[in-house]
């Protein structure tokens, strides 16, 4: 009886162990749509989630760079487009600039294959994660989400994607700050 309450404790204690084990290492799992809070411009976007782009892209509009004293003090200056179709002026370090290739239908044939765009250093929350990644300022206007996460970002949130989901984190884990605005739609 003994041998079998013995046996019994050592089969609780390994499973109890394997379950904390894969708890620690679940992966966060987002649908192809996802609420993504942006913490140093104070907003949360609808976000389309494509593992067929690198980076992630925010819509703005009118990018101008300040250069500073060294390189790493220039500025970009930028009116980010809300939901609404408003306009917020906004001001934050430049991380570089990187070349993003085009499709062929957004271009002429004297023109260039590619667009260079200005890169921020920005804080994303989705689900109630937090991760400082890289996001690119373009003009977003002609596309269905305001935001775009690529294969980059989701690797920083070690993330896996269900293409036949949408909206699978909790928006309400990255709480809004009292002095920003929401803009889900």
């Amino acid at each position: 009886m003994r041998f079998a309450v013995l046996i019994l404790l050592v089969i609780n204690t390994l499973l109890t162990s394997l379950a904390a084990h894969a708890g620690a290492n679940a992966q966060q799992v987002f649908g192809l749509s996802e609420y993504v809070y942006i913490e140093e411009l104070g907003v949360r976007y609808k976000a389309k989630i494509d593992t067929g782009a690198e980076s992630a892209s925010i819509n703005a509009i009118n990018a101008k760079v300040e250069k500073g004293h060294g390189k790493k003090d220039d500025l970009v200056h930028f009116d980010l487009v809300l939901p609404d179709n408003t306009l917020k002026s906004v001001t934050l370090p430049l991380s570089k600039h990187i070349r993003i290739k085009r499709r062929a239908a957004d271009y002429g044939e004297n023109e260039k294959d590619y667009s260079r765009r200005p890169v921020l250093e920005l804080t994303l929350c989705v689900g109630g994660q937090s991760h400082k990644v890289e996001v690119n300022l373009a003009d977003r206007r002609q596309f269905s989400k305001p935001m775009l996460v690529g294969s980059d970002p989701l690797t920083a949130f070690g993330a896996l994607v269900d293409p036949s989901k949408k909206y699978l984190q909790d928006k309400s884990l990255c709480p809004i700050k009292a002095d920003s605005e929401e803009h889900d739609e």
